[in-house]
């Protein structure tokens, strides 16, 4: 009966091994009309966001950009601000 068996698995085992594997390429269409995807998305797109709603407003729901602004605020002039995790921002004094 095991030996039955290993012959079915062996022979199983072989004819799935001759099938040959095909593939096809995948390409990429977008679905935003603004870039290149069929222009009757547009609508529907459009009233997709319309009902999510305008999101979080400007004020006490906007998170705290405090590090990066300071972060940014020294681009363009040679110094280094180092972020620290407690949302300090620190000046080296030597390079």
């Amino acid at each position: 009966m095991i030996k039955t068996m290993q012959i079915f698995i062996l022979c199983g085992a072989m004819v799935a091994g001759s099938v040959p594997a095909s593939a096809s390429s995948l390409l990429y269409t977008p679905v935003n009309p603004t870039f290149g995807g069929n222009p009757l998305n547009g609508t529907f797109l459009l009233s997709t966001a319309q009902a999510q709603g305008k999101g979080a407003s400007s004020g006490a729901n906007s998170p705290d950009l405090s590090g990066l602004t300071a972060a940014l605020a020294g681009i363009g002039t040679g110094t280094t601000i180092i972020a620290n995790p407690t949302g300090t921002s620190t000046v080296p004094t030597s390079p």
